[in-house]
């Protein structure tokens, strides 16, 4: 009885011909048949009152044979009638906001559309039959996966939702009228038997992926879907029932059904207890009949050494397993050769592209069979083995550790998924050390090309040339013979930024090919070299971005042209065989970093102090301004070296500048001061003249100190001397020729401070290049260890001038012949040449190039006994005259001795003769 029949009883009813289950719909369509009725009426009654003129009146009876409008005719006009369809007749989609208000109109009409099914005899919606089912149960409404906002049609997804039995049962009946779905992702619902032995007939015909993760279906709910496996019609391809408590009689069931299968490509029986030997010969026979399944999960059984033969045996030959995941299994607990198993599977079988044997509790004599049995192999692009002795490095080999096994990083590793990416933390981190159990396809590697191209890339040229990988460990990696003139290789690297730099000519380089990265905290980091281990200083990088846009494996098929576990080549050093090189600066330790002074910035330079001197202030002719400048400029270069070399004798701080004392020593050595037409106190007031001229614009600024002369004073300094000395006493002269006189008194002098004639005589040739590059790594730990103390967070390392007087402190060179202002001359001769030295601290922030030069100034004044010889008869006087590598080589192992501590020098061994000494022979 419908609520409708409930309000309205039965004796108050006017239509009692009419069924109560069809009035309501009945009801639109009999109005205008009853007004016209109704109005007959009132016409009949109303002649009927003025035929008799009575106070009452009766109602006629409608005769049939009158009145067109029966009930038969009636009921023949409804069915004939274009009104809107019943809600079950209309189409509902699955998918979208219309599915979701379909939902709940159902909900609130659920009676009236039950009725309505029933008398038209409609079948019942999606949305009817799973609440009508929810009323029987007497369970609350649910959509059940079968009507959603967004998604596909074909996909059914309700995982981790622990629906149970009951609901299950509601979703097989909405299931009925649904024939779209080919997609089931039923994992964690609390499946049991019940539940499965009245969805899995609804959706096994149909279906093309069935997920029931973590479920209770056991060996009998499973039943019911071995019949429709064995059907040649079958669809299915992906079938996970992992942990579901088959059972080992469960799955030898369903083995024997895949055996006549040909639809299913993928197969999770994980987690399933499994471990029995009839089970393995079960999969066995599955593996030698079946020829479709491409993926094979045995994750977490009791499978021994035993049973892994066997299985292992089949997929030796088999050409169709593509996946495969037996980790956390027990292989390697039985008597059983499983380690000559596993090796010879690897040697025969070419199919197998991913591979997990993670934690099987190998002994060490397997892992090294099947490390050399995977040597060979070079179609397994995935393979892992955590949990067991050794790691699997970057190129895919398993490299042995007998010492423990391999328990790193297992307790948050992920499954292997198919071929899909499965990235792991490193991928957004910064990297230095050695990846471990690193996988291709997991990690989503792609190809990349390194090229060392001579000429271009660097000065370097020949062999042997290294590049310096930091998923690498930095190792140093071998480019081999050049190819078309070019060093190349090409090889797996992981997505994300990639930080490399080359070794040419045993000196650490960049290519000048690809983008620089500078370190503002440099740091030193242990690499292999060859044989040896250096520290190398991480100042300067290469790097690329490295995006993520193919995967390595599409469609079981690879993607990329490199093979996994590919060697690379083998750099061989000769034995006693001098090498015979042609040396040239571009190949030198210093070519890639220290700028030469040229031209152009010698240009600027002067350009830069013209401007900021107060030359025009006295100097007001126009024509003699400019002829003034033109002699300036002419002289320049001797006037800056000067004014270089005097700086360096009594600095303000770390300022570089000429005060009085330096200024009237370079006076007398020019022999200006002749007492009548200069005196000391005439040179004094120019001095102060000089100094204050500048001193409002640059008032406040640390690099131009108010009592002492800097570079662009130097120019304004001669002139007003000129001025004094020679156009003062004689008027026929102009400040022109006074300026000419000035400069050809004082050149003789000024031509002695030539920085870059020691610089190229001395310094640039191959020895001491052959030095710094046998010795960089004490460059880089001193450069390091004394590049701290007045750099700002954030800003690049230098050093300054108190940091290189800590150095010869410790080292203990001081005495009568090498004094304080010795070193501020190294430190303040070996920097590069800069434009700006107003605004800018270049000129006091020493780079590592020029601490190199400031090592080697250092040692050509401190001349140090050479190596081997510090027993014979040398005074300073022949250490002086030596050429300079041999005192180089001293200091430096000099160095070695008192400023380098003793965990980084006990792996160095310090020589006994100089390696200028040594006599090479030829082959």
């Amino acid at each position: 009885m419908s609520r409708d029949q409930q309000r309205i009883p039965q004796s108050q009813s006017p239509y009692r011909s009419f069924k109560h289950s069809i009035r309501p719909s009945l009801l639109p369509a009999i109005k205008p048949h009853l007004e016209k009725l109704s109005s007959q009426i009132d016409l009949d009654n109303e002649n009927s009152s003025r035929k008799y003129n009575r106070q009452y009146f009766k109602i006629p009876t409608v005769n049939a044979d009158k009145n067109d409008n029966t009930d038969k005719e009636i009921l023949n006009m409804l069915k004939d009638t274009n009104d809107e369809p019943f809600e079950d007749e209309k189409p509902k989609e699955l998918v979208g906001d219309s599915a979701s208000r379909h939902f709940y109109t159902t909900y609130k009409r659920i009676n009236r559309i039950e009725e309505q099914n029933q008398f038209k005899n409609i079948s019942n919606s999606v949305q009817t039959s799973l609440i009508s089912r929810t009323d029987k149960l007497k369970l609350l409404p649910c959509k059940m996966g079968l009507i959603k906002m967004k998604g596909e049609r074909q996909v059914l997804s309700i995982q981790n939702q622990k629906f149970g039995d009951r609901y299950i049962e509601i979703l097989s009946e909405g299931l009925k009228t649904v024939n779209v779905i080919s997609d089931f992702n039923l994992n964690q619902n609390r499946i049991k038997e019940a539940g499965a032995t009245l969805i899995l007939p609804v959706i096994s015909k149909q279906a093309r992926s069935i997920e029931l993760l973590s479920n209770h279906i056991g060996r009998k709910g499973l039943d019911i879907m071995l019949n429709t496996l064995q059907l040649q019609n079958c669809k299915l391809q992906v079938l996970n029932l992992e942990d579901n408590q088959l059972g080992n009689f469960g799955v030898i069931d369903l083995c024997k059904a895949l055996c006549k299968n040909s639809s299913v490509e993928k197969l999770n029986i994980s987690r399933n207890q499994l471990g029995a030997d009839n089970v393995s010969d079960a999969i066995k026979m599955m593996l030698e009949n079946n020829e479709t399944i491409v993926e094979l999960y045995l994750h977490w059984n009791f499978f021994r050494g035993d049973s892994g033969t066997d299985i292992f045996k089949a997929l030796k030959t088999n050409k169709n397993i593509k996946v495969l995941d037996f980790s956390y299994n027990l292989l390697g607990t039985s008597n059983q050769d499983i380690g000559a198993t596993l090796k010879e599977f690897f040697l025969e079988n070419k199919s197998m592209i991913h591979l997990d044997l993670s934690v099987n509790q190998f002994n060490s004599a397997d892992c090294t069979l099947i490390s050399e049995g995977l040597k060979q192999n070079h179609t397994i692009y995935g393979f892992h083995f955590s949990g067991n002795y050794g790691y699997v490095d970057c190129k895919g080999f398993l490299i042995m550790e007998t010492e423990s096994k391999n328990f790193n990083r297992i307790h948050i590793e992920k499954r292997i998924q198919s071929t899909n990416v499965n990235s792991k933390a490193y991928a957004k981190s910064v990297r230095m050390e050695k990846l471990r159990d690193t996988c291709w396809i997991c990690d989503g590697w792609q190809i990349a090309t390194f090229e060392w191209i001579p000429n271009k890339s660097g000065s370097a040229s020949d062999e042997p040339i290294f590049i310096h990988l930091d998923y690498e460990g930095y190792d140093a990696i071998f480019l081999g013979k050049p190819h078309n003139g070019i060093f190349a290789t090409h090889r797996m690297v992981p997505y994300g930024e990639l930080n490399y730099f080359y070794t040419a000519n045993q000196m650490q380089v960049v290519t000048q090919l690809d983008q620089q990265k500078t370190h503002t905290e440099k740091f030193r980091w242990k690499c292999q070299l060859i044989d040896q281990q250096v520290e190398v200083l991480m100042d300067e990088t290469n790097y690329r971005l490295i995006s993520y846009l193919h995967p390595v494996i599409n469609d079981y098929d690879p993607t990329f042209d490199v093979k996994p576990r590919t060697p690379d080549p083998i750099y061989i050093p000769p034995k006693n065989k001098k090498v015979k090189r042609i040396w040239s600066y571009p190949i030198s330790i210093w070519a890639p970093k220290y700028k030469f002074e040229t031209q152009e910035t010698l240009r600027a330079c002067f350009e830069r102090d013209w401007s900021c001197s107060k030359i025009t202030k006295f100097v007001k002719k126009p024509e003699e301004l400019e002829q003034v400048k033109d002699l300036l400029w002419q002289n320049y270069r001797y006037i800056k070296e000067t004014y270089k070399f005097y700086a360096s004798i009594n600095p303000n701080g770390d300022v570089f500048s000429i005060s009085q004392n330096p200024m009237q020593e370079f006076i007398n050595k020019c022999q200006l001061v002749d007492q009548k037409t200069l005196k000391l106190s005439d040179v004094d007031l120019k001095f102060i003249a000089t100094c204050s001229a500048s001193v409002n614009d640059w008032k406040g600024n640390y690099r131009n100190p108010e009592r002492c002369i800097v570079r662009y004073q130097m120019m304004e300094f001669m002139v007003r001397l000129a001025e004094d000395k020679f156009l003062r006493f004689n008027q026929q002269m102009n400040i022109v020729q006074a300026t000419q006189a000035m400069l050809d008194q004082c050149m003789p002098t000024m031509m002695l401070y030539d920085s870059h004639k020691w610089r190229m005589e001395r310094y640039y040739i191959e020895q001491c290049d052959d030095v710094c590059k046998k010795y960089k790594w004490v460059y880089d730990y001193l450069y390091m260890q004394n590049s701290k103390k007045k750099v700002k967070p954030g800003q690049s390392a230098f050093m300054c001038l108190d940091e290189l007087k800590d150095i010869c402190g410790r080292a203990n060179i001081y005495d009568e012949n090498f004094v304080d202002r010795d070193v501020n001359l190294a430190f303040n001769l070996s920097m590069m040449t800069y434009v700006d030295e107003l605004e800018k601290d270049s000129l006091f922030q020493m780079s590592w190039v020029e601490f190199l030069e400031a090592v080697a100034r250092i040692a050509d004044k401190y001349s140090p006994f050479p190596i081997g010889k510090e027993q014979e008869p040398l005074n300073y006087e022949a250490r002086s005259a030596l050429p300079l590598y041999y005192k180089l080589e001293a200091f430096v192992v000099h160095l070695i001795k008192n400023c380098v501590d003793e965990e980084t020098k006990k792996n160095q061994k310090l020589p006994t003769i100089s390696m200028f000494d040594i006599v090479e022979q030829d082959d």
